[in-house]
């Protein structure tokens, strides 16, 4: 019984660690696009 309510534990803890993994990692993309964007716009102005 308490193997099993360590491995659901263990199973939950996994699953709000990968969407908080997700959620970094879709953070950081739209930082950089963002900041690529910025770059991009700069240099079109500089042109």
């Amino acid at each position: 019984m308490v193997l099993a309510t360590v491995a659901t534990d263990l199973q939950q803890l996994g699953q709000a660690l990968a969407a908080d993994i997700i959620g970094w990692g879709a953070a950081v993309i739209g930082i950089a696009l963002t900041a690529s964007a910025v770059i991009w716009v700069l240099r079109l102005m500089r042109a």
